[in-house]
């Protein structure tokens, strides 16, 4: 492990101590942490390549080891899923009651629809196991957002 004084000195601050809201990293380095989080994520190989037949064809040619292999150099990017997250019907809709309400419209037909078209894009959990994660990476860019826009 990187001893936390190199890094605090590489990066020309006090990581814990830093009373800012907003810091800045090297691009390199925000790449290299957001590599680490989709490597360590859930991944479902089977239904990864099901899901991506061009994947499953160009892992088949060789051109990338694995659909995993995929997933991290370009899958993620192409914002295709690496895992299916449970998925609570009653909930998600409980939870979301625009959602519910054009369910009953017919302009839905499930809330899983809407959230797969939509709803992963909003910030809407699909569950109540993922909604504390949910909570806690909105409310890190909405810190961020809000600071920002002082």
């Amino acid at each position: 492990m990187i001893p936390y004084a190199l890094l605090s000195r590489a990066l020309g601050y006090d990581i814990f101590a830093a009373e800012e809201e907003n810091v800045s990293v090297p691009h390199t380095l925000l790449l290299f942490l957001l590599q680490e989080y989709v490597a360590h994520a859930p991944f479902d190989e089977a239904s990864y390549l099901t899901a991506n037949p061009d994947v499953a064809a160009a892992v088949a040619r060789g051109d990338f080891s694995s659909g995993r292999q995929h997933f991290l150099q370009r899958g993620y990017q192409e914002e295709r899923e690496g895992h299916q997250p449970a998925f609570s019907e009653g909930w998600y809709l409980q939870q979301n009651p625009d959602v519910a309400i054009a369910v009953q419209l017919g302009d839905w037909p499930s809330g899983q629809a809407h959230y797969q078209a939509h709803g992963k894009t909003e910030w809407r959990s699909p569950s109540p196991e993922t909604q504390p994660a949910y909570a806690r990476w909105q409310s890190l860019f909405s810190t961020s957002a809000a600071s920002r826009n002082r």
